[in-house]
Parts: structure tokens; C-alpha cells; sequence
């Protein structure tokens, strides 16, 4: 069951890719693990907008420089333990959980603890719309 040319279908296992979904990796023998995955098809080092793309290749988790001197602490040594030792800069944290556990709170104090560091701090919230939440339904 193809998709096209620009769809493929790849293991989350082993890496295994097909042009078509199979029940069952080939390559690993595990069950639902090929997912669809689109395609994008650029001559090599050019893409639109004039950004150059580089080439990626595979690296040996072993060949990986650490860069735990990279961490900046956020002041609350609880959510520093929980991030490996604290925030890595030029990074996202996506805080989720249920609405009233405290997520803006643990926020903004880390926030406050930053900024009084001399740190700049970008806080964005969201919320879901009450068609997305089940917050409160009944059953």
C-alpha cells in the first residue's frame, strides 16, 4: 500500500525502510514498528531559500563528544537533576502534565531564578481549547 515516491515506511526498531507498511519488520521481526515517513527530495547541499543542507550521517553513540560542562544551572536542583544537570543553551524543555500540578509555577520560578542570575528568559504558555482537553468531562 504505497503512498508515493516521496513516502517511505521505517522501523523504529532497527531502521529497516520499505516503500509499503508491513505488519512485521523483515529485518528485526518486530510487530508494528514501521511508521510513514515523508520524504524530502533536494539536489545535494541546496534547499529552497538559499540554506545550504549538510550531508548526516550515522555516529557511533560511543564517537559522541559529552558536553555536560554545556548545563547552566536553573537554580531549582530538583528540575536541574531531572534535565541531566540543568539546562543545555540553544535547547527547548517541553514541561507537560495535568492542569493544577504546579507546571507554571516550577516555571516561573525558574524563571525568576534566571533572570536574577542576569540570564534573558523567553517563557511561552499554551493551552489547549475545551474540545481538546478532558478536563472536567462527565464518563
Amino acid at each position: 500500500m504505497s503512498k508515493g515516491p516521496n513516502t517511505i515506511f521505517l522501523c523504529q526498531s532497527c531502521g529497516f525502510e520499505s516503500r509499503k507498511w508491513l505488519g512485521k519488520c523483515p529485518e528485526c521481526g518486530e510487530w508494528n514498528s514501521l511508521v510513514e515517513e515523508r520524504v524530502v527530495t533536494t539536489k545535494k547541499g541546496s534547499a529552497k531559500g538559499g540554506f545550504r543542507l549538510r550531508e548526516a550521517r550515522a555516529i557511533a553513540y560511543n564517537e559522541i563528544e559529552s558536553q555536560d560542562d554545556a548545563r547552566v544551572s536553573s537554580g531549582v536542583t530538583e528540575f536541574d537533576r531531572v534535565l541531566g544537570g540543568g539546562i543545555v543553551p540553544g535547547t527547548l524543555v517541553l514541561l507537560g502534565g495535568d492542569p493544577g500540578i504546579g507546571k507554571s509555577t516550577l516555571l516561573l520560578q525558574v524563571a525568576e531564578k534566571l533572570s536574577t542570575s542576569g540570564a534573558t528568559v523567553l517563557y511561552i504558555s499554551g493551552e489547549e481549547s475545551e474540545r481538546q482537553s478532558n478536563f472536567g468531562a462527565n464518563g
